[in-house]
This record gives C-alpha cells, sequence and structure tokens, in this order.
C-alpha cells in the first residue's frame, strides 16, 4: 500500500470520527433543547396550578400568575421527572380544595335557605298578628300580693266569653296571653294573666294593649 493510500485512509477515519462526533453532539444538543422546552411547560404549568389553588382558597387571582419565565438553561432528566410528580400532586390538591368549596358552597345555600325560610315566616307571622280583628283591649290593671286584677274592654262581645284564651298584641308582636275569668251583669270583663306565656316569666301588661284571638 502507498503513502498515498495511508494518507487518504486516515483522513476517511479522521472525517468518519468527527462525523460521529458532530451527529452525537447535535443529538445531545436536541435532547437539551428538548429537556429546556419540557422543564419551561412544566414551570409555567406549575405556576397555573399554585395560582388555581390561592384562587380556590381566597376567591382571588394569584399575583405572580402569568408573568413570562425565563427559560432554565438546563434541567436533568430527575428534575424533569420531580417537577412533573409535583404537578401531579398540585392538580391532586386542587381537586381536594375544589370539593371542599363546594361543600361550603352547599352548606352556605342551606343555611341561607333556612334563614330566608325562618324570615319569611317571621314576616307572615308579623303580618298576621298586625291584621288580626281587635276582640278586647286593657282598660284596668291592678296587682296587689303577686295578683293581677285585669279589667278589659270588649269590641266583640259575641266573641268574647268567659273561658276565651286571648293574646296581648303589642305593635306586631305577642307579649304574653290571658283568660277571661268574670263577666258580670253589668258587662263588666275580668281576665286573669297566664304567666307561662310572658317572655322572661314577668307578667307585663300595660293599659291599652289590645287584644286578639291568638295566631296559629
Amino acid at each position: 500500500m502507498s503513502i498515498t493510500q495511508i494518507l487518504l485512509g486516515s483522513t476517511a477515519a479522521i472525517l468518519l470520527a468527527a462525523l460521529i462526533l458532530s451527529y452525537s453532539a447535535m443529538k445531545e444538543g436536541e435532547a437539551e433543547d428538548g429537556r429546556r422546552h419540557s422543564a419551561k411547560e412544566l414551570m409555567q404549568d406549575n405556576e397555573r396550578l399554585q395560582a388555581e389553588i390561592v384562587r380556590l382558597r381566597t376567591g382571588h387571582g394569584f399575583t405572580g400568575a402569568g408573568t413570562e419565565l425565563e427559560m432554565p438553561k438546563s434541567m436533568s432528566t430527575g428534575k424533569l421527572l420531580e417537577l412533573e410528580e409535583q404537578n401531579e400532586l398540585l392538580k391532586e390538591q386542587i381537586e381536594t380544595e375544589k370539593k371542599k368549596r363546594e361543600q361550603a358552597e352547599a352548606e352556605t345555600l342551606v343555611m341561607t335557605e333556612r334563614q330566608s325560610g325562618k324570615l319569611n315566616k317571621e314576616r307572615r307571622r308579623a303580618k298576621l298578628i298586625s291584621i288580626a280583628t281587635l276582640m278586647a283591649q286593657v282598660k284596668e290593671v291592678a296587682e296587689e300580693g303577686g295578683i293581677h286584677v285585669i279589667v278589659l274592654d270588649v269590641k266583640m262581645r259575641e266573641q268574647v266569653r268567659v273561658g276565651s284564651e286571648l293574646a296581648i298584641r303589642r305593635g306586631t308582636g305577642i307579649i304574653g296571653r290571658l283568660t277571661v275569668s268574670t263577666i258580670d251583669d253589668d258587662g263588666n270583663c275580668f281576665a286573669d294573666p297566664l304567666p307561662g306565656s310572658f317572655p322572661g316569666g314577668n307578667i307585663d301588661i300595660k293599659v291599652g294593649d289590645e287584644l286578639i284571638v291568638p295566631p296559629l
């Protein structure tokens, strides 16, 4: 073999080795670019997930969300796997927060509906009390030794009889009850308070209080 052939063969081998090295470097560069691209996507996903958790917990957006992330210079495969695992945990956390939020909203709705129903019931009762027909009015009140003597000014005599139970109306509320005890020959009507019907236990009857048929 001539020297020329030997030189040509050596040159070809060197070129082949350079080509292989160049190809390997190119592949390594492509892999590194792929890791960098995946890293940026994972980081963006990570920021979005964290922002969603903050929004679910507070009802407000995350102030750092939407910022431009700097492309990482390099990132190992292990770091990429770590980011992926972290994002999966964040997704699970988001699902948990959503369930908590939905449960809290459902409980709040039930409480609101109950409160609204209670208010409506109270309003209906107050309306019934305010429009109830006036049966009688307290004309005189006397008290001695814990015994109350109440004289009534009867407005609806055909409906007020001995034994009738009447509610004491003050404004749109009922502050107690009494029973008609006596109606004398002169038409004077006397009543006794029902102690257990007064809030707080104290008998509170004033001249001018109105008496109506107790509302249901």
